[in-house]
């Protein structure tokens, strides 16, 4: 009986020492099996950045580079008599729409530069009974943002990264065009430093301030005028995350005179594009404006949605 005791406690042993044993080996195996997939994995988002910047400069040598990104985003609540809210019949709704698209024409002696982004949302809260129909008000009734950017740069190139340019640009709104918005036109530099950034210094512009305000009068002045547009593509997983960004500003050469708005005005809109499936991703919107002539606080916004780019 203790002999089979024996060699029972002594076949336990050896079957959990194996078992442990197989274990350990199938940790390590899968260890290196994880390490070589990280490598192949860190390796193919390597290539696909070479691939991406190949692509560019064929896109750059051959004509027009194009681009288009975009960013849905749309919420939606209502509740009836949910008594553990705030406010038990209640309905919201939001809509946001982010739309950037760019058409650049490089070639050896001359460029063209074209450059459009549309940022438009709506929202509406109805804290009313869901009922009662006090609020004969619908979603698009109630606009929160609206920003419209045109822009057309060409120039002669004097050396590889600078032109002699001339700049066309209109800054407003869709909803309510030039009212109030911005008109500028001028001449000057255009620093060209990568295929990517672009900065623009006309010292000679007319800047018109279009007001939309009663007993405010359109307002008009020579200055100096100065944009900087940029856009890159990331790789980061085998992703790709699209980041553009411009930055557009004025200043006036003359002081306002007492009493009246001054016509220096900057404005900073970003738009970061990541990818999920397709061109299919998240979408992040953030902007800073400030114009005295339409008004004395910095004017700032963010959007979150759904995105696409290509």
């Amino acid at each position: 009986m203790k002999l089979k005791f024996l060699l029972s406690f002594i076949l336990i042993g050896f079957l959990s020492f194996s078992n442990a044993q197989s274990i350990d080996e199938l940790k390590a195996m899968q260890a290196d099996k994880a390490a070589v997939a990280a490598d192949f994995q860190a390796k193919a988002g390597a290539a696909q950045a070479e691939v991406n910047a190949l692509q560019a400069e064929i896109d750059k040598l051959s004509g027009w580079r194009k681009g288009f990104s975009g960013m849905l985003g749309f919420d939606w609540n209502k509740s009836n008599g949910w008594v553990a809210n705030p406010n038990p019949d209640a309905s919201s709704s939001s809509l946001n729409i982010d739309l950037n698209a760019y058409a650049l024409m490089d070639k050896e002696k001359v460029f063209w530069h074209n450059k459009g982004f549309v940022t438009k949302s709506w929202s509406d809260v109805d804290l009313s009974s869901a009922d009662s129909g006090a609020d004969d008000d619908n979603l698009f009734d109630n606009g929160t943002k609206d920003i419209l950017n045109i822009s057309s740069l060409g120039g002669y190139k004097i050396s590889d990264n600078f032109a002699l340019s001339g700049l066309g640009e209109i800054n407003t709104s869709v909803e309510n065009f030039l009212s109030p918005g911005t008109f500028d036109i001028g001449v000057g530099a255009t620093w060209l430093p990568s295929s990517n950034l672009t900065v623009v210094i006309h010292p000679f512009n007319y800047h018109i301030a279009f007001s939309g305000i009663d007993n405010v009068d359109s307002e008009g002045s020579v200055g100096a005028k100065v944009r900087a547009d940029y856009f890159q593509d990331f790789n980061i997983g085998g992703k790709t995350v699209k980041w553009t960004s411009t930055l557009t500003t004025f200043a006036p050469y003359s002081k306002a005179e007492e009493g009246e708005p001054k016509l220096f005005n900057y404005q900073w809109i970003n738009m970061l594009n990541f990818e999920v499936w397709n061109g299919i991703g998240v979408g992040v919107g953030w902007g800073l404006r400030n114009s005295e002539f339409e008004s004395d606080d910095v004017q700032s916004y963010t959007a979150l949605g759904l995105s696409y780019g290509f």
